[in-house]
């Protein structure tokens, strides 16, 4: 059916004015824009923020160069789909409902911080970040798909992660995944230019951490009974608060006036009773102690005699096989003569 003029005319007026048409708007070079009709190739040349607005998805920005920051925080956005794909700046998703990171640039100059979502995986997210990548406070349980490069701090706090594999493999500062159920360290990035924050976890012991950390190493509140670190090297100081630890075997490598803090119970063992929680003892006093000789020296016997009972049982099976196999011959050999 054909428009009435009345009818026609009102959509004119409605166009004209911007009724019932979105709009966001933004200035750049004394003309205004509205974000949900930009050229494509468009480059905005400062920072674009459309948080809190209650929106629901972003507009098409999929074409348009931001070289500031992005700022599309506390709205009620479950997918980014529409997000620009060049961001030189800081790019915020943060307090929103998304599930997904899929729409997200490839590469972020700034900082990406997707905390306070509903966010199950990380699959979509920036293969690499300039700044930090903070996905605390979400529901992950893997970090597949984390950027592989992170320039500042990386943090994954507060969620259910049970190990680390998938993590960045380059991490400029601190890495965060304390408050989480890691049951093991397999999976930590290489290296790590701040502390590493492993606190408040369910570690056993600290298998599977192969790595270099240039601050500090936090790993209490887990439930600790070995440490087996001797492949983590550090340049600050060890916080291990364990009443369950028994012995400083396979301790990380430290510089010799780093300090180790620890339950006054395992101090005592070694001669530095009332000393571990509140000052720390220093790494070179510990392993000079009588003690810790002693007893390293009986892991090292203890490990010759593994070793040896191992190859012993290896020749064995070695052996049996052997015997199968000449067994085997002799009996097919018999059989052909039979025939």
């Amino acid at each position: 059916m054909a428009k009435s003029f009345l009818q026609q005319l009102k959509e004119k007026v409605q166009k004209k004015v911007g009724i019932g048409t979105k709009f966001l708007p933004y200035e750049q070079d004394g003309k205004r824009y509205n974000l949900y009709d930009m050229p494509d190739g468009f480059v905005i040349e400062d920072s674009i923020d459309i948080s809190s607005r209650g929106l629901t998805e972003l507009p098409d920005l999929s074409k348009v160069t931001v070289t500031g920051d992005f700022n599309c925080s506390n709205n009620r956005l479950t997918s980014l789909k529409g997000a620009p794909q060049k961001v030189g700046g800081k790019f915020d998703c943060s307090c929103n409902q998304l599930t997904t990171l899929e729409g997200t640039p490839e590469k972020v100059g700034g900082g990406f911080l997707c905390e306070q979502n509903a966010l199950t995986t990380l699959k979509g997210a920036p293969r690499e970040v300039g700044g930090c990548f903070c996905c605390y406070h979400n529901q992950l349980t893997t970090l597949e798909g984390a950027p592989q490069k992170v320039g500042e701090e990386f943090s994954c706090r507060f969620n259910y992660l049970t190990s680390l594999e998938g993590a960045p493999q380059e991490v400029g500062d601190d890495f965060n995944c304390k408050d989480n159920e890691l049951t093991s360290l397999k999976g930590i990035p290489p290296k790590i230019g701040g502390s590493f924050w492993g606190n408040d976890n369910d570690l056993a012991s600290l298998e599977g951490a192969v790595t270099e950390i240039e601050g500090d190493f936090w790993c209490q509140n887990n439930r600790l009974t070995e440490l087996k670190a001797s492949s983590v090297k550090i340049g600050g100081d060890f916080i291990c608060d364990s009443e369950e630890l028994e012995s400083f075997l396979g301790l990380p490598v430290m510089n010799e006036h780093a300090k180790i803090y620890c339950s006054n119970k395992i101090c005592a063992k070694y001669g530095f009773p009332s000393k571990g929680a509140d000052f720390g003892i220093e790494y070179g006093d510990l392993t000079d102690s009588t003690e810790y000789n002693k007893e390293l020296a009986l892991h090292r016997i203890s490990d010759k005699k593994r070793d040896g009972e191992r190859d012993k049982n290896e020749a064995d099976m070695l052996e049996k096989r052997r015997a199968g196999f000449a067994a085997f011959k002799k009996k097919l050999a018999e059989e052909r003569e039979k025939e």
